[in-house]
């Protein structure tokens, strides 16, 4: 369906037709198709949301500059878009990012958090330099590094169905909004915000992850109010859905509640 979301229109992709309400938050650079793997298993027993963020796929042509201020704002626009006074929110890598953002805005619109390989503060040397390379090469020379960041080498060798979508997705980035959204993702402000935050908390960690390791998702975690629940997926790099579905879709069932049928 097409929402509205703040200032410019998205669109979001569901599943399940009763129980709690789930919204997924994609990674830089990707679109809502990188929940597809899980969306349908998730599903058993919730309503389960994906939207684009601001700048990526059907909402590509967003206003620029990319701010994380305005991505948060979008969150609870999407929620009341969705008429969901609260929700659970997963997000992964800037997706997650994303979600602390509005966490910390808006408490209250979180029914719990989950990140997924996410950090709470940024990198402002590798995040310029990301923008720059796309500004002066385009794209072409971000694809091959972006991968390797984010599957295992056996994925890449294998050229697994989740490797050529990004590959694609990597391929149309416009180049300018690539720059302007690593800039806005420097400006990422919530470490040690969310002490206070009373929601329940997943973090997840790839124990394959080449770009926030185990133990640096444990330390996201420890920073959090009242001690996030900690996971490791088996095997799972950076973007954890596309390579190993079955195991975060275990994790995140785990934690989210679900409407069961009653004999």
């Amino acid at each position: 369906m097409r929402i509205r979301a703040s200032d410019h229109e998205t669109t979001v992709t569901s599943r399940g037709a009763r129980g709690p309400a789930v919204l997924l938050v994609h990674s830089l650079g990707l679109d809502r198709r990188m929940w597809d793997p899980v969306l349908d298993r998730l599903a058993a027993g919730r309503r389960v949301f994906a939207y684009d963020v601001r700048g990526h796929g059907s909402a590509a042509a967003a206003p620029l500059p990319f701010t994380m201020a305005a991505t948060a704002a979008d969150l609870v626009a999407v929620l009341d878009a969705l008429e969901l006074d609260t929700a659970h929110v997963a997000g992964l890598s800037l997706g997650g990012a994303i979600a602390q953002a509005a966490a910390v805005a808006a408490p209250g619109r979180f029914a719990s958090l989950t990140l997924m390989a996410a950090p709470d503060r940024p990198v402002p040397a590798a995040f310029e330099e990301r923008a720059r390379l796309a500004e002066t090469g385009g794209m072409a020379p971000l694809v091959a590094p972006t991968l390797e960041r984010w599957f295992t080498p056996e994925a890449r060798a294998a050229d697994t169905e989740g490797v050529r979508y990004a590959r694609e997705c990597l391929t149309s980035f416009d180049p300018a909004t690539w720059a302007s959204i690593w800039r806005g993702y420097g400006g990422l402000d919530v470490y040690e915000r969310l002490r206070d935050f009373s929601a329940p908390v997943l973090a997840l960690a790839g124990d394959a992850d080449a770009s926030i390791p185990v133990e640096g998702m444990a330390a996201i975690a420890a920073r959090i109010g009242g001690g996030a629940k900690f996971e490791v997926v088996p095997g799972a790099p950076h973007i954890q859905p596309l390579e190993r579905p079955e195991a975060v879709t275990d994790a995140l069932a785990r934690f989210l509640p679900a409407e069961i049928d009653i004999p």
